[in-house]
């Protein structure tokens, strides 16, 4: 899974990791360090020191507990006795969580207590006055314990209650606030990267379909040069190829011109045997210019937004070749395979296939299925196979197999794998090579699927 992730995801995952780190580690030694001092462990701290000092007053008598009042009272901590609670019990809200954890810390002496926590919000009247004053209470907690000798115990903490109530230093809540910030960094750097994926997409497009498609300049100043350098790039490499497709059919054609002229008279030699030959080479040039013709107009010529409908196409390239006694049959087909691309090319793409496999391998075998959003046509003869080393070069124009594979085959031109190739790519799809279980070549022809033909 993390190698599907681009360049913003495998950052932000590396940031958040840190994060998650240093946050770990930071909780993890405040506890330790708590647990050094206080041997409390995990628990509470301030429901830990409630239920410490619940049980120290207990077994205290009256000189003692003002002797613990004076060492647990501090600016902190509010600790007091007195003989009834109710003004305290009448106001606030209940807080049962942490009253339910003092009685799990007081264990065995908290059962038959009084145990009440309040939290009391906004500003609300004391009705005790100490010293002539009346004092104002506004957003504190105040936790009531009833004692052994039914007065009650009343502690009222001050300063950060999360710290008290939880143990977490405000650097965890400082934590938190960090991963709210990285993951604003991570969205800040995702826009900033949004320009680097639109030119990864298009050298992907680039590389599979050689059609110009500039690039939108943004960024920082080092992609758009980038970007920039890429558009002239692509533009030039696509100039080049139109070029070489304009060069060889315009030879080609003018040579079909020459070819033509010398077929007429090569009609006219008295010599059967030399006729023949003669008529034997012309032909096989004539089949090397139509081929070259072929090439240049389908490097450019291809358009991805035709539809066809590719079960047709291959029935009726059978159907024709078996009308000459060619040895082809279908072994399994699929319901109509709506692909991209004209019927055309397409057509001559699988002929290509489909000859190729007649003339090295002496009979085709064609089957057609449907993988998911692919179209797939396997084609399989019965000849020597398809040497792995030579597999790489066979979409290259001009490029033949070694003819060990097929003596009697004739040398060909070395374009109707190109052609194919070309046809094949060019509308997003692609060509492999293999090996056909039990003997011979197996070349497959994947073909985006569309909704309609």
């Amino acid at each position: 899974m993390i190698a599907r992730l681009g360049i913003v995801g495998r950052l932000g995952l590396i940031m958040l990791a840190a994060l998650i780190v240093v946050q770990l580690a930071t909780t993890a030694l405040y506890f330790f360090r708590r647990d050094q001092l206080l041997g409390s462990g995990l628990r509470s701290p301030l429901a830990d020191q409630v239920a410490a000092v619940v049980e120290l007053m207990d077994d205290a008598d009256a000189a003692s507990r003002a002797r613990i009042l004076r060492a647990v009272n501090a600016p902190g901590l509010r600790v007091q006795v007195v003989d009834e609670p109710t003004w305290i019990l009448a106001q606030g809200r209940s807080m049962p969580v942490f009253e339910d954890v003092i009685k799990d810390y007081l264990g065995a002496e908290g059962l038959g207590r009084v145990i009440a926590v309040r939290l009391i919000e906004g500003e609300a009247a004391d009705s005790e006055r100490r010293g002539g004053r009346q004092r104002r209470m506004g957003g504190r907690m105040i936790a009531v314990v009833s004692l052994a000798d039914h007065h009650y115990l009343t502690i009222e903490p001050n300063g950060d209650l999360m710290l008290r109530i939880f143990g977490l230093q405000p650097g965890f809540f400082a934590g938190i606030v960090g991963f709210l910030v990285a993951l604003l960094a991570i969205a800040g750097f995702s826009r900033e990267a949004r320009p680097l994926k639109s030119l990864a997409k298009a050298v992907e497009s680039f590389g599979a379909k050689p059609q110009a498609v500039e690039v939108k300049e943004a960024g920082a100043r080092e992609l758009r040069v980038l970007i920039r350098a890429f558009n002239g790039m692509q533009g030039r490499i696509v100039a080049l190829m139109q070029n070489r497709a304009f060069i060889l059919g315009a030879l080609a054609h003018d040579l079909r011109t020459y070819l033509t002229r010398l077929r007429l008279r090569a009609e006219f030699l008295s010599d059967e045997a030399e006729r023949q030959r003669w008529i034997r080479n012309l032909d096989d040039m004539h089949a090397l210019v139509e081929d070259s013709l072929t090439f240049a107009r389908v490097s450019f010529g291809a358009d991805p937004a035709a539809r066809s409908d590719l079960t047709a196409i291959v029935a009726r390239e059978i159907e024709e070749r078996q009308a000459v006694g060619a040895p082809v049959r279908l072994l399994s087909t699929a319901t109509p395979l709506p692909v991209t691309g004209e019927v055309r090319a397409i057509s001559r793409a699988v002929a290509n296939l489909v000859d190729n496999a007649l003339k090295y391998g002496r009979e085709a075998e064609l089957s057609l299925s449907r993988e998911g959003s692919i179209a797939v046509l396997a084609v399989a003869d019965r000849g020597p196979g398809i040497p792995v080393s030579a597999r790489a070069g066979l979409g290259e124009p001009f490029h033949r197999l070694d003819t060990s594979r097929n003596r009697d085959a004739g040398e060909g031109a070395g374009l109707g794998l190109a052609i194919a190739t070309q046809v094949v790519t060019s509308l997003g799809g692609r060509i492999t090579y293999g090996d056909r279980p039990g003997g011979g070549a197996l070349v497959t022809l994947a073909l985006p699927l569309v909704d309609k033909p």
